[in-house]
């Protein structure tokens, strides 16, 4: 005898345990797909199937499902029985919400237990009703005092819901809420990243029309000289220049920086300066003290973090003399027949614009003697990068310069070929920025 009750506990523990490793089962199911529904954007089968896990748990037969906005208004309704028209669907809705246990639970925001639909008034037979219902367990789907939805559970026998399947469900209902809040967060975030991405691309099309609108219309035209410069803007718009500005006695300043920072911003600085450049230009013959100039002026104004590295050339057209300054910029490149050479002593160079306000900066002078060209650069070509992260750096540059050393116009063209060969499977992380000007044979003539 003892034998036997034995074998029949064993039995029955063993159900219990199948049962409850069911019940793992189906609440691992449900933990994945509440919290796949933002990651999918699939809410709507996401709770559907969140649904019918809910109903195998409690031993229901069937369920529906309401889902609310902020403003109460139905935004989907789901059933767990495909035997239902689109048309009672759309009636049981409003005739549910409005009358029925989801409405008296969607009233008084707690759970609601109908033991036998003949007996209890909060049930309302519906029209064309597809099923028989005589127990229902309606249960809200609430967050932080937020009503999401109504989770609703029928079974055709009396009596069906205990205290268990109420747990159940409202452990369901949990979930549902937390996975209709991240979707909802989900979207929000979509949206709001459409809406920078727009405003993005609207910063980026002004900026690049600020950058253009600063940039010379066509290089010099002088005899005896040949100018060539380009200006290519990264995706993301940077702040680089280049400009020509005619002086008295037969002068001109050539100039080309590099403004720290990206987008508009960068773009506003850069055009300013470069007015304050073309002002003080004529009224400082030395670079140095154009430079001390515009620098204490920016340190005055600019925000943190903004600075500028710059080389400004006064190019006198009758002798081919040259003075120039540089601010924290790259030094510029003399090429001639006889190869490539970088001119500007350490001594002379100062720190960028817009950090030190008390910084000095010196000059250089150089003699630009026919059949030599000067070359100015920023970053943007030495630090570009290929698919293994190599920069195209220097070397590789005058590598270049050194096969090209009579024509400005091909330099040019050739230094930007043979930066996007480099980096042709990356795209282009800076600007590309350059002027190339040499002096021919023949004699100059005036401005």
């Amino acid at each position: 005898m003892d034998l036997v009750k034995l074998q029949k506990e064993n039995r029955l523990l063993k159900q219990e345990n199948s049962a409850y490793k069911a019940q793992s089962r189906l609440f691992e199911r449900l933990i994945e797909m509440a919290g796949s529904a933002a990651e999918e954007k699939m809410l709507k089968i996401s709770m559907l199937k969140t649904l019918e896990v809910t109903v195998q748990l409690s031993g229901a037969k069937m369920g529906s499902l309401f889902l609310l906005n902020p403003e109460g208004v139905v935004t989907e309704s789901l059933l767990t029985r495909g035997d239902v028209s689109p048309g009672l669907k759309s009636k049981i809705v409003g005739f549910v919400l409005d009358k029925g246990l989801a409405g008296w639970v969607r009233a008084h925001g707690r759970v609601g237990i109908i033991e036998d639909t003949k007996t209890d008034p909060r049930w309302l037979s519906l029209p064309e009703e597809p099923y028989t219902v005589r127990s229902a367990l309606a249960v809200p789907i609430v967050k932080q005092n937020l009503l999401f939805g109504i989770v609703t559970l029928m079974h055709p026998l009396p009596h069906h819901f205990n205290l268990e399947a109420v747990e159940v469900v409202k452990i369901a209902a949990s979930h549902m809420a937390l996975a209709i809040e991240s979707a909802q967060m989900y979207i929000k975030l979509d949206e709001l990243n459409r809406l920078r991405e727009r405003a993005m691309e609207r910063d980026l099309k002004l900026a690049r029309a600020v950058q253009e609108s600063f940039l010379p219309a066509r290089v010099p035209r002088i005899e005896g000289f040949c100018f060539a410069a380009m200006n290519r803007p990264a995706l993301e718009v940077g702040g680089d220049f280049y400009q020509f500005f005619k002086l008295p006695k037969n002068r001109l300043g050539v100039v080309i920086g590099d403004v720290s920072g990206k987008g508009i911003a960068a773009s506003l600085f850069m055009a300013r300066l470069s007015s304050d450049l073309q002002y003080y230009a004529s009224l400082y013959k030395d670079p140095g003290k154009l430079f001390s100039k515009i620098n204490k002026q920016l340190c005055d104004r600019a925000k943190q973090g903004m600075f500028v590295t710059l080389v400004y050339i006064l190019l006198d057209i009758e002798t081919g003399q040259i003075c120039f300054s540089n601010a924290g910029h790259i030094s510029p490149l003399f090429v001639d027949e006889q190869g490539v050479q970088i001119i500007g002593s350490q001594e002379a160079k100062g720190p960028p614009l817009g950090i030190l306000p008390d910084a000095e900066y010196g000059q250089d002078r150089f003699l630009l003697k026919k059949g030599g060209m000067i070359l100015i650069y920023t970053d943007g070509i030495i630090e570009a990068k290929n698919i293994d992260q190599k920069l195209y750096g220097a070397s590789r540059l005058e590598r270049v310069v050194e096969n090209c050393p009579t024509d400005p116009i091909l330099l040019v063209r050739k230094i930007v070929d043979s930066v996007d060969i480099f980096s042709r499977e990356r795209h282009q992380s800076d600007d590309l920025t350059l002027v190339c000007f040499k002096r021919e044979s023949s004699g100059p003539r005036s401005l």
